[in-house]
């Protein structure tokens, strides 16, 4: 795992903040290693590239380039009222031209030339679209290129925090204030952590609660036949969602957001039996992968 030591022995570390370098080359190479013999296969490769082209946008992004907010505070870089630096544009310029320089479905790479061209305000606005979870019609082809800038930025800014002086969170992410895209269960303690489908934070929560209404009970746990219940979707009776789980004791690799690209099949069998997903993928938000 590429964040920061753990703490005494013994000790549960509330938070776990992201190395942004690491981070991104693991997506990167868990995409691929997802790859062969997946149904969504293609759509996998070209987000390993993705991934590969917010490592290099990193350069872009100097510590620095954005205030943040006298510690402690919860979430001190609050993605819906944070004040960005124009500096997320710069890592965004720098992955849109990356990225255009291999083949993509005719939606994709028209949005990809759309974005070249944009307008700052432009481009302001589809960053509040999807950090708000909510792209316009005309914008998602683009969201998950912008959403790839952002979490390049909010993941760099994060790892320049503190971690042992921001607060716990009764919500979404410490950090940012963004929710999972999924959680981890440890192979050697059993301790849940959540993934942050924005800054890359990992915080931890007791396991058999609901992360997003928080009860304990009302809680079943549904699977896909002949994963070997290395994935699972924790799902709440009281407010219907789910969230999906990766057991690291039996997929040592998983890295949250590349596996759950790549366990669609479960999203659609909790879809079938009714529940709604609370968590949240930014490669997902639109069509990149028609």
């Amino acid at each position: 795992m590429s964040f920061e030591p753990p703490g005494a022995p013994g000790e549960v570390v509330h938070l776990k903040l992201p190395r942004p370098a690491e981070l991104f080359a693991r997506r990167a190479r868990r995409f691929r290693e997802l790859s062969p013999g997946n149904p969504m296969g293609e759509f996998l490769d070209a987000l390993a590239d993705v991934a590969g082209a917010q490592a290099a946008a990193l350069a872009h992004l100097p510590a620095g380039q954005a205030p943040i907010p006298d510690l402690p505070t919860a979430a001190p870089l609050r993605a819906t009222s944070h004040s960005r630096s124009p500096a997320w544009r710069d890592a965004l310029a720098a992955l849109v031209e990356r990225l255009q320089g291999r083949a993509w479905p005719a939606p994709a790479a028209q949005a990809l030339r759309r974005l070249a061209g944009a307008r700052p305000q432009e481009l302001e606005a589809m960053a509040d679209g999807v950090i708000a979870g909510m792209p316009a019609s005309t914008d998602l082809a683009a969201a998950p290129f912008v959403g790839a800038a952002l979490q390049a930025y909010f993941t760099a800014l994060a790892s320049c925090l503190p971690a042992g002086r921001v607060e716990r969170s009764e919500g979404g992410c410490p950090v940012c204030d963004s929710a999972p895209v999924a959680g981890l269960v440890l192979g050697d303690d059993k301790l849940r952590y959540l993934s942050c489908s924005l800054c890359g934070s990992e915080w931890n929560l007791t396991r058999i609660q609901c992360w997003s209404c928080r009860t304990t009970g009302g809680i079943q746990y549904l699977g896909v036949a002949g994963d070997g219940g290395a994935i699972k979707a924790e799902a709440c009776t009281p407010c219907g969602s789910y969230l999906k789980i990766f057991y690291l004791e039996k997929m040592p690799l998983a890295e949250p957001l590349a596996d759950d690209v790549a366990s669609l099949t479960l999203d659609l069998l909790a879809a079938q039996e009714g529940w709604g997903r609370s968590g949240v993928n930014l490669f997902l938000l639109g069509g990149a992968e028609e």
